[in-house]
């Protein structure tokens, strides 16, 4: 099996007390109109029990607050080029904890699955959040980053909106939709230059399936609330560091930091900034079409 996630593939096997059953993965299976630039190599299997490698050091963790939004607890552990993904379910039906190993070095993914019960294991390769917190690694691993935005196609312009949760993204997306734009994502894009250009992709999303969708980027809204619509351009370090604090980034190594800073600096000097305060109706979609 394949799954293809912007530039990146994966070459995915089992064994065969797992069955795939693709929900948010569904419509990854043939890549878009670009070569991957990167090819993991992925096993799946289950097992009893599993013992962490001592060697591996704890970089992060995602500790829940809420059992009904975030159903789990993961944690993020290293060496060297080596991540160990741990994730513990609280009341998942088949899976009690997932741990799975990537060596960039070497293209490899190896995830391990501790099942709940001895049946037939029915699951998305990218169970969430196994599929989300890989994509930060693969994506850097290409020189690409994740930004928390929504991104939309208009008139073959390509317009992304990123903020903080709660202060606009999706509505934003849908007051572009009801005026006749194409919605690539409504939370989380993957950002990328191609042949000189700077791209978003969408990607697997938990709660709905959406065919990938690339689109190269014009313009860059930060978005806030407000009682008027008022856009304002940006540049410098304050753009930069504005658009850099909404980027998906868990790295702790030199490299993979120093990647990541490079590829966002080089974004935000090429791509137009704007700082976006607006009310939630679609007469932002007419102030943002009139700056041509």
């Amino acid at each position: 099996m394949e799954l293809y996630l912007a530039t990146v593939k994966l070459s995915i096997s089992k064994s065969s007390d797992i069955t795939f059953k693709l929900l948010p993965s569904k419509y990854y299976t043939r890549p878009l109109n670009v070569n991957p630039q990167r090819t993991f190599h992925c096993s799946y299997n289950t097992a009893a029990s599993y013992g962490p490698p001592a060697d591996f050091n704890l970089l992060f963790s995602g500790v829940s607050t809420d059992s009904i939004q975030m159903p789990y607890n993961w944690y993020i552990s290293a060496n060297t080029d080596r991540y160990l993904i741990s994730i513990e379910f609280f009341e998942d039906p088949q899976v009690k904890c997932i741990y799975a190993t990537l060596d960039i070095t070497n293209n490899r993914i190896e995830v391990t699955i501790i099942p709940k019960r001895a049946d037939q294991l029915v699951i998305d390769p990218l169970i969430q959040p196994l599929g989300s917190l890989l994509l930060v690694y693969l994506a850097n691993s290409v020189s690409a980053f994740l930004i928390h935005a929504s991104g939309v196609c208009d008139f073959k312009q390509g317009y992304i909106f990123t903020a903080v949760s709660g202060t606009g993204k999706s509505t934003m997306a849908k007051l572009w939709q009801q005026k006749g734009a194409q919605v690539i994502n409504d939370d989380r894009l993957w950002i990328q230059k191609i042949e000189g250009d700077w791209y978003m992709f969408n990607t697997p999303m938990v709660w709905y399936t959406q065919k990938p969708a690339m689109k190269s980027i014009q313009k860059v809204f930060l978005l806030k609330q407000a009682p008027a619509n008022k856009i304002r351009f940006m540049q410098g370090v304050s753009a930069s560091m504005r658009v850099m604090s909404n980027c998906i980034q868990h790295f702790h190594q030199e490299k993979m930091t120093a990647r990541h800073l490079e590829q966002v600096l080089d974004f935000t000097s090429k791509v137009a900034i704007y700082e976006c305060a607006f009310t939630p109706d679609t007469s932002i979609v007419d102030a943002i079409r009139d700056l041509g």
